[in-house]
């Protein structure tokens, strides 16, 4: 196994482990993001890989930022990895056009509590960790205004015929059952959140789609199935909707299984959903996702 499919094993384990002690994946969403000592809050993959640590405090740092904001790691503390995306150009040999590429550079970070730290530390991590419990709890709109403040979104179809959910490329539509139709409203909710989450792909949006005629069960799909159930569930959890039925062991194990047999999916899969989550709450992110092909991993650890 070359150190790339390591990695990518690694991560996906983590995540596995995770979603296995969560139940769900709107759980992982839920949890009040990490933030770097650096006052940085982690995304995407890092988010979920940071999740279900046994520690009060969501503050973390490599060795090298932590002994720079007045602590020192104890002795026999392990650390997590982490990884971020750095893009690099490069020219083609044969056609001399610049190709893009992304760098993912590997981090070893350990938690606050991992480590002892001097008075200015201490005030530091406490401000830090106020940061992280003032966005956790804040006032988001509800379900609902989540929907109608979609800029740009689908028309949408709330269907009395139709028991099916879907959301259509081709005609950039989304239709879903009235929401009578449903056990709860939660489960209606979570349900359009998923099918809004699908329309983020459209070349109009964030031209996410590698086709645009993907077939149930085949790897385009279920890869897009993904994004969309992550989207949905962070969009649950912003609504601070309950969890539905899907969020069973059955259900967990199938996708269990779905990422051990595709380890670069959920790396890719989880900076996508919340890039389309928050496309649909209207932030604005500059984070550029790669494509599979343009990954470049780099061998070694980046520990400071």
């Amino acid at each position: 196994m070359s150190f790339s499919d390591k990695l990518f094993a690694s991560i996906t384990e983590k995540i596995i482990a995770n979603l296995e002690t969560s139940g769900s994946w709107m759980r992982l969403w839920q949890l009040p993001s990490p933030v770097s000592i650096a006052g940085r809050f982690y995304r995407g993959i890092n988010r979920l890989i940071l999740s279900n640590d046994p520690y009060k405090s969501r503050v973390y740092g490599t060795f090298k930022q932590i002994k720079e904001h007045g602590g020192m790691v104890r002795k026999g503390e392990k650390a997590t990895t982490v990884v971020f995306w750095k893009v690099g150009l490069s020219e083609d040999v044969l056609t001399h056009k610049q190709k893009r590429s992304f760098l993912l550079k590997m981090y070893y970070v350990f938690n606050s509590e991992q480590a002892d730290f001097d008075e200015k530390g201490i005030k530091n991590i406490e401000t830090l960790q106020g940061m992280v419990f003032e966005k956790h709890n804040e006032l988001h709109d509800q379900a609902e205004s989540i929907v109608k403040n979609y800029a740009n979104a689908p028309h949408m179809i709330f269907s009395d015929q139709d028991e099916r959910a879907y959301y259509s490329p081709a005609t950039d539509l989304i239709s879903v059952p009235k929401i009578e139709y449903f056990n709860s409203s939660d489960a209606y909710y979570k349900t359009l959140f998923h099918e809004m989450c699908h329309s983020t792909g459209h070349p109009k949006r964030l031209n996410r789609f590698e086709g645009m005629n993907n077939r149930f069960g085949d790897v385009p799909y279920s890869k897009e199935e993904l994004v969309a159930e992550l989207g949905a569930s962070f969009l649950a959890g912003v609504a601070n909707l309950e969890m539905d039925i899907r969020n069973s062991a059955a259900y967990i194990r199938g996708w269990s299984s779905a990422l051990r047999d595709n380890q670069k999916w959920i790396t890719l899969a989880a900076s996508r959903a919340e890039k389309a989550a928050d496309h649909i709450l209207g932030r604005t992110s500059s984070e550029e996702i790669p494509a599979s092909d343009e990954i470049v991993v780099i061998p070694e650890p980046v520990c400071s």
